[in-house]
């Protein structure tokens, strides 16, 4: 027991000055990394009071784009929907009973004037023309004996007038026929588009039975209707623009070419028509398509779309004061007519403002910012 006690002790002493040094070392480490922590949050204190201090005077970092609100006269327009028309169409119809033969017409192909539709039998109307013709020759001829015997006062005078009266009524006769001959071929009555033709070899028509649709379309014409205060600005012959929806957002010019002057009944709104040159076939009758008619000036401040913030259904934009610094202002505003990229400020706006048109998502009340 003497031996182990006298071993142990020095053994404990080692233990306990070991415990002691590692203490010592992890006190000073400890101790290094406070001052280092302490030293770090002194710094970043220090360049946050220094950021703060120079924000005021510091260069503004963001630029953006002004437009300066100006109060001009500006295109008071209106727009209208209407549907193409041609400018003229006509239903053709048989004028005599008789069976279809031929149909050498296509339905919605071109025709020209005089083109053929539909050829009808003319067996009966050809017989019919050869009896008139005959029978006229007859009473020419009977026409000229009863003059002959006249100039040697053998024939009556009552005997000439009625020769001269059946000659007379078989020569209407004999135009009949031919009239009726000549309906068996209906052709078309001017140049255009042939429509609602649906009719076949074979079929028995009727006098009044639709045979086709003629459309001239080499002229489209458009016809809506304005109020009585729209109906003043607009004269015959102004140039309108016009954008057909099949055309994407092509603007095609057309032409005033009627206004009215009384109004629809039960619309209380007068009709205008408006003429569209389609020498290139390419509008067609159906057709949407819509108007634009300037019906005057008025004085506006008129500012870009993009420039606007709209939050809540209320809009807003920033206005830069003298020292450049950004304010957000309500503004109350209206579309223009044919321009999303513009918007018409009803109030809130004065002449002068500079208005910022970018970045505005990024800017914030009283932010100092540059202009371009």
């Amino acid at each position: 027991m003497s031996w182990l006690q006298s071993n142990r002790t020095p053994l404990i002493v080692s233990s306990i000055a070991l415990l002691v040094l590692l203490a010592g070392i992890w006190g000073v480490r400890t101790s290094d990394g406070s001052v280092k922590a302490r030293e770090r949050e002194a710094r970043l204190a220090e360049a946050r009071e220094g950021g703060q201090g120079a924000g005021a005077d510091a260069t503004p970092t963001l630029v953006v784009e002004v437009s300066i609100a100006q109060r001009a006269p500006e295109p008071e327009l209106a727009e209208l929907a209407g549907t193409l028309e041609p400018i003229r169409s006509t239903m053709v119809a048989a004028e005599l009973a008789a069976r279809v033969v031929e149909v050498p017409a296509t339905e919605h192909a071109p025709i020209a004037e005089g083109g053929l539709l539909v050829r009808l039998d003319d067996a009966l109307p050809q017989a019919e023309l050869v009896r008139a013709s005959a029978a006229h020759e007859l009473a020419r001829s009977e026409l000229e004996r009863q003059r002959r015997l006249g100039s040697r006062s053998v024939a009556s005078e009552a005997e000439l007038d009625r020769a001269a009266a059946e000659e007379r009524r078989t020569f209407a006769a004999l135009l009949e026929a031919r009239t009726r001959v000549g309906h068996t071929r209906i052709t078309a009555p001017f140049d255009g588009l042939v429509n609602a033709l649906d009719l076949d070899p074979g079929a028995y028509v009727q006098p009044g039975t639709p045979i086709a649709e003629v459309l001239d379309v080499s002229t489209i014409e458009l016809t809506v209707a304005l109020g009585d205060r729209q109906v003043r600005a607009i004269e015959p012959g102004t140039t309108v623009g016009v954008r057909v929806d099949a055309l994407g957002n092509e603007i095609v010019e057309g032409r005033v070419a009627r206004v009215g002057r009384a109004t629809r009944s039960g619309t209380g709104r007068y009709p205008v028509v408006v003429e569209l040159d389609n020498a290139e076939g390419r509008l067609l009758p159906g057709m949407l398509a819509h108007v634009r008619f300037e019906l005057g000036r008025t004085p506006a401040i008129r500012i870009p779309s993009r420039a606007i913030l709209r939050e809540f259904e209320l809009d807003y934009v920033f206005v830069l004061d003298a020292e450049d610094r950004a304010h957000r202002v309500r503004i109350t505003t209206r579309p223009v007519p044919f321009r999303p990229d513009r918007m018409e400020v009803v109030d809130g706006l004065a002449e002068g403002d500079r208005v910022v048109t970018s970045a505005v998502l990024q800017l914030r009340d009283g932010l100092r910012v540059r202009t371009r």
